[in-house]
Protein backbone atom coordinates (compact mmCIF):
# COMPACT_ATOMS: atom_id res chain seq x y z
CA UNK A 1 0.00 0.00 0.00
CA UNK A 2 1.42 3.30 -1.05
CA UNK A 3 0.98 6.41 1.02
CA UNK A 4 0.57 9.60 -0.86
CA UNK A 5 1.13 13.02 0.71
CA UNK A 6 -2.07 14.19 2.42
CA UNK A 7 -3.60 10.75 2.57
CA UNK A 8 -4.26 8.88 5.81
CA UNK A 9 -3.57 5.23 6.23
CA UNK A 10 -6.38 3.00 7.34
CA UNK A 11 -4.84 2.23 10.71
CA UNK A 12 -4.23 5.92 11.50
CA UNK A 13 -7.81 6.85 10.52
CA UNK A 14 -9.29 4.33 12.92
CA UNK A 15 -7.18 5.68 15.77
CA UNK A 16 -8.24 9.25 15.04
CA UNK A 17 -11.93 8.33 14.94
CA UNK A 18 -11.63 6.71 18.37
CA UNK A 19 -10.02 9.78 19.89
CA UNK A 20 -12.81 12.00 18.54
CA UNK A 21 -15.35 9.69 20.15
CA UNK A 22 -13.54 9.89 23.48
CA UNK A 23 -13.33 13.70 23.33
CA UNK A 24 -17.04 13.87 22.39
CA UNK A 25 -17.98 11.71 25.36
CA UNK A 26 -15.97 13.93 27.74
CA UNK A 27 -17.73 17.05 26.38
CA UNK A 28 -21.10 15.29 26.68
CA UNK A 29 -20.31 14.42 30.31
CA UNK A 30 -19.38 18.05 31.05
CA UNK A 31 -22.58 19.31 29.40
CA UNK A 32 -24.68 16.79 31.35
CA UNK A 33 -23.12 17.85 34.66
CA UNK A 34 -23.69 21.52 33.78
CA UNK A 35 -27.34 20.90 32.85
CA UNK A 36 -27.94 18.89 36.05
CA UNK A 37 -26.40 21.64 38.17
CA UNK A 38 -28.49 24.29 36.41
CA UNK A 39 -31.66 22.25 37.02
CA UNK A 40 -30.89 21.81 40.70
CA UNK A 41 -30.10 25.50 41.07
CA UNK A 42 -33.33 26.57 39.37
CA UNK A 43 -35.36 24.13 41.49
CA UNK A 44 -33.77 25.50 44.66
CA UNK A 45 -34.47 29.06 43.48
CA UNK A 46 -38.10 28.15 42.85
CA UNK A 47 -38.44 26.68 46.36
CA UNK A 48 -36.85 29.78 47.87
CA UNK A 49 -39.22 32.05 45.94
CA UNK A 50 -42.20 29.98 47.08
CA UNK A 51 -41.07 30.17 50.72
CA UNK A 52 -40.65 33.95 50.44
CA UNK A 53 -44.14 34.27 48.95
CA UNK A 54 -45.60 32.23 51.83
CA UNK A 55 -43.67 34.34 54.37
CA UNK A 56 -44.92 37.61 52.88
CA UNK A 57 -48.50 36.35 52.58
CA UNK A 58 -48.48 35.18 56.19
CA UNK A 59 -47.10 38.51 57.45
CA UNK A 60 -49.71 40.40 55.40
CA UNK A 61 -52.48 38.20 56.80
CA UNK A 62 -51.27 38.84 60.34
CA UNK A 63 -51.03 42.59 59.75
CA UNK A 64 -54.49 42.70 58.18
CA UNK A 65 -55.92 40.97 61.26
CA UNK A 66 -54.24 43.58 63.52
CA UNK A 67 -55.48 46.43 61.32
CA UNK A 68 -59.02 45.09 61.47
CA UNK A 69 -58.89 44.58 65.26
CA UNK A 70 -57.45 48.06 65.88
CA UNK A 71 -59.97 49.61 63.48
CA UNK A 72 -62.89 48.35 65.56
CA UNK A 73 -63.33 50.53 68.68
CA UNK A 74 -65.22 47.71 70.46
CA UNK A 75 -61.94 45.75 70.63
CA UNK A 76 -60.09 48.52 72.53
CA UNK A 77 -62.25 49.38 75.50
CA UNK A 78 -60.71 52.16 77.59
CA UNK A 79 -63.11 51.53 80.49
CA UNK A 80 -61.62 48.06 80.91
CA UNK A 81 -58.89 49.32 83.23
CA UNK A 82 -55.19 48.44 83.41
CA UNK A 83 -54.49 44.76 82.92
CA UNK A 84 -57.79 44.14 81.14
CA UNK A 85 -57.30 41.40 78.53
CA UNK A 86 -59.66 40.68 75.68
CA UNK A 87 -59.01 37.83 73.24
CA UNK A 88 -60.50 35.89 70.38
CA UNK A 89 -62.64 32.90 71.37
CA UNK A 90 -59.80 30.41 70.82
CA UNK A 91 -57.55 31.90 73.54
CA UNK A 92 -57.98 30.72 77.13
CA UNK A 93 -57.29 32.69 80.30
CA UNK A 94 -58.58 36.07 79.15
CA UNK A 95 -60.91 38.42 80.98
CA UNK A 96 -63.17 38.44 77.94
CA UNK A 97 -63.22 36.58 74.64
CA UNK A 98 -65.08 39.01 72.45
CA UNK A 99 -62.46 40.45 70.09
CA UNK A 100 -64.34 40.73 66.85
CA UNK A 101 -62.72 40.01 63.52
CA UNK A 102 -64.11 40.88 60.10
CA UNK A 103 -66.30 38.19 58.55
CA UNK A 104 -63.67 37.54 55.84
CA UNK A 105 -61.06 36.82 58.53
CA UNK A 106 -63.38 35.18 61.07
CA UNK A 107 -63.02 31.60 59.73
CA UNK A 108 -59.28 31.89 60.44
CA UNK A 109 -59.94 32.58 64.12
CA UNK A 110 -62.51 29.81 64.33
CA UNK A 111 -60.07 27.37 62.73
CA UNK A 112 -57.50 28.32 65.40
CA UNK A 113 -55.24 29.86 62.79
CA UNK A 114 -55.55 33.40 64.16
CA UNK A 115 -55.12 34.33 67.82
CA UNK A 116 -55.55 37.90 69.06
CA UNK A 117 -54.84 39.19 72.55
CA UNK A 118 -55.60 42.83 73.38
CA UNK A 119 -54.19 44.04 76.70
CA UNK A 120 -54.62 47.41 78.41
CA UNK A 121 -51.21 48.59 79.65
CA UNK A 122 -50.21 50.70 82.64
CA UNK A 123 -50.39 53.51 83.50
CA UNK A 124 -54.11 53.97 83.19
CA UNK A 125 -53.84 57.31 81.39
CA UNK A 126 -50.78 59.21 80.26
CA UNK A 127 -50.42 62.65 78.73
CA UNK A 128 -51.14 62.58 75.02
CA UNK A 129 -48.05 62.68 72.81
CA UNK A 130 -47.07 65.92 71.12
CA UNK A 131 -47.54 66.22 67.39
CA UNK A 132 -51.00 64.65 67.13
CA UNK A 133 -52.34 67.57 65.08
CA UNK A 134 -54.57 68.52 67.96
CA UNK A 135 -54.21 70.10 71.35
CA UNK A 136 -52.35 67.47 73.35
CA UNK A 137 -53.39 69.24 76.55
CA UNK A 138 -57.02 68.35 75.83
CA UNK A 139 -56.39 64.58 75.79
CA UNK A 140 -55.06 61.69 77.80
CA UNK A 141 -53.80 58.53 76.12
CA UNK A 142 -54.72 54.96 77.00
CA UNK A 143 -52.14 52.38 75.95
CA UNK A 144 -52.92 48.95 74.51
CA UNK A 145 -50.88 46.07 73.18
CA UNK A 146 -52.32 43.93 70.39
CA UNK A 147 -50.59 40.55 70.07
CA UNK A 148 -51.62 38.62 66.95
CA UNK A 149 -50.42 35.24 65.77
CA UNK A 150 -51.38 33.59 62.49
CA UNK A 151 -50.43 29.92 62.30
CA UNK A 152 -51.17 28.15 59.05
CA UNK A 153 -48.38 25.59 59.30
CA UNK A 154 -50.86 22.70 59.19
CA UNK A 155 -51.80 23.87 55.67
CA UNK A 156 -48.22 24.83 54.66
CA UNK A 157 -49.08 28.53 54.98
CA UNK A 158 -46.43 29.53 57.51
CA UNK A 159 -46.59 31.17 60.91
CA UNK A 160 -46.17 34.82 61.89
CA UNK A 161 -46.66 36.89 64.98
CA UNK A 162 -46.86 40.66 65.34
CA UNK A 163 -47.17 42.73 68.50
CA UNK A 164 -48.34 46.29 67.99
CA UNK A 165 -48.83 49.12 70.42
CA UNK A 166 -51.89 51.34 70.20
CA UNK A 167 -52.69 54.70 71.82
CA UNK A 168 -56.31 55.72 72.24
CA UNK A 169 -56.90 59.43 72.83
CA UNK A 170 -59.37 60.11 75.62
CA UNK A 171 -60.69 63.65 76.11
CA UNK A 172 -59.75 65.05 79.52
CA UNK A 173 -62.69 64.84 81.88
CA UNK A 174 -64.28 61.99 79.92
CA UNK A 175 -62.60 59.31 82.06
CA UNK A 176 -60.87 59.42 85.40
CA UNK A 177 -59.22 55.96 85.75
Amino acid sequence: MTNYPGSISTAAGKAERGSVLLISLVFLLILTLGATTAMRTSTLGLKMANNEEIRVTTMEMTQSIIDQVVGNPDNLIVAGGVGWINCTVNVAGCGENDVTIDSNLLPLAEANKARVIVERLAPALTPAPRGINSSADAFFAARFQVDTTYDGTADNEGKAGIVQGVLILVPRGAQTN
